[in-house]
């Protein structure tokens, strides 16, 4: 029996990350932001600070300095990008039990958001094939600021008609913490396998598992 002073709180609402999260991680990360990095090198980009950031930001920030040529720059790396997510769309699978988790939550009334950094081709990809229960779905190219920007929490939670405080997000990557600490969310960090149990000791979740599917103990 789980003890009081682990459980969640009063919730209605769970914010899921995808990638990672609910499906096995597929991406391959790397791969993308090599062939990102190249294409700015191609078009006569370096920069020590592109080694600092994430993928999408990398092509912000790119663009943002190539001027005429921004956009032409982020219309490549945007292709390539996809490119790989939808490759990765096709063999991913969810984790065990999850399909299960996420129908029991709806069940019991709370609402289920994916916000996801993932392209909405790859994603309607997946889901084709993974029925993933939700009410709302936000990818990339849902909404103007992603993670870990709180505003792409918050579209999340303004469609569900729940304040940040009654929700929890859940997510594989500090990221996912970080960003539920600024809409005032519970958080739950979900360790992928062969992560060390510290992974999340900076941003510090109000809890930690080893599989989502342990979720519904704390609610």
């Amino acid at each position: 029996m789980v003890e009081d002073k682990y459980r969640l709180g009063n919730l209605k609402a769970l914010l899921f990350d995808l990638d990672g999260t609910l499906i096995e991680p597929s991406i391959d990360f790397a791969q993308m932001r090599r062939a990102v990095i190249a294409l700015a090198d191609k078009y006569g980009f370096q920069s020590p600070d592109l080694e600092r950031m994430y993928v999408l930001e990398i092509v912000r920030y790119v663009q943002a300095h190539l001027e005429d040529a921004g956009q032409r720059f982020a219309q490549e790396a945007e292709e390539a990008i996809e490119a790989i997510e939808l490759e990765a769309a096709e063999r991913v699978a969810a984790y065990p039990g999850v399909l299960q988790l996420l129908e029991g939550l709806r069940r019991r009334g709370f609402g289920v958001a994916i916000v996801t950094r993932n392209c909405r081709r790859a994603v309607l990809s997946i889901l084709q094939r993974i029925p993933l229960a939700h009410d709302v779905l936000l990818t990339r190219d849902d909404i103007e600021h992603v993670k870990p920007d709180p505003r792409h929490l918050l579209a999340a939670l303004q469609r569900l008609r729940v304040a940040g405080e009654e929700s929890a997000m859940c997510g594989d990557h500090p990221m996912d913490i970080l960003a539920g600490k600024q809409v005032h969310a519970r958080t739950v960090g979900v360790l992928q396998a062969g992560s060390p149990r510290d992974y999340f000791d900076a941003v510090a979740p109000d809890l930690v598992l080893e599989r989502v599917t342990d979720l519904c103990y704390y609610l």
